[in-house]
């Protein structure tokens, strides 16, 4: 394992990683309320990108290179063209496109590390918590460039905003589904259908399977 990280350590594991992504869980819904909460927000997500970094067993060069771009997508997700809505919308798709590679890079890495654990604790039950988390993120970017792409992607009750995507995507991987947000194209469609199928595959066979192997100390 890298040695450069001291937020990822064997003594540590995932727990702050944990802890961010259920704090960020929580903190999403105010993002919208006020630009100070939304930069709040988008901080939670720059951390939980960065935490997750932490857990790729990269050298330090690759590293420092993915945290610059990691910075230029927090900074593309808080700027703002008054002048300029285009440029704005540009500005956002750079940084979900960056989010959604980073958070699944951190998904794979996690899962290879916890896939070759000889033993199954707290850590990386937590560790496979943290991929269904960060696996809720990553379709929310997938489903957020779809609109940049069709702003008709999803149909949108009246008291309902596009910001809510973010709860879409987990009423979606938890296939708890209230049918207030609809796919509308086929790609918000096919999308919707494999976060449906992740959300029941992973944590039947993966976290489930984890949990039976948990050995206290």
């Amino acid at each position: 394992m890298n040695t450069t990280s001291r937020l990822y350590s064997a003594t540590n594991g995932y727990k702050y990683l944990f802890i961010d992504l259920i704090l960020l869980f929580f903190l999403a819904p105010f993002g919208s309320l006020h630009r100070s909460l939304g930069l709040l927000v988008s901080f939670c997500f720059l951390v939980t990108l960065l935490l997750g970094l932490n857990t790729l067993d990269f050298p330090k060069r690759i590293l420092f290179l993915f945290r610059f771009f990691a910075a230029l997508g927090f900074i593309s997700d808080i700027i703002i063209f008054p002048d300029s809505e285009h440029l704005t919308a540009l500005s956002s798709l750079m940084s979900y496109s960056f989010y959604s590679i980073f958070y699944l890079l951190a998904i794979i890495a996690i899962g290879s590390r916890i896939s070759h654990e000889q033993k199954v604790n707290l850590n990386v039950v937590r560790g496979g918590v943290c991929i269904y988390l960060l696996l809720g993120l990553l379709w929310y970017f997938f489903y957020k460039i779809l609109i940049f792409f069709d702003v008709n992607a999803f149909s949108f009750p009246d008291n309902i905003n596009k910001d809510s995507l973010f709860y879409f995507s987990f009423t979606t991987l938890t296939t708890l589904g209230y049918g207030d947000i609809l796919p509308k194209n086929a790609f918000a469609m096919t999308f919707t259908n494999a976060e449906a199928l992740v959300g029941q595959i992973y944590p039947a066979v993966v976290i489930a399977k984890l949990v039976s192997l948990y050995e206290h100390k």
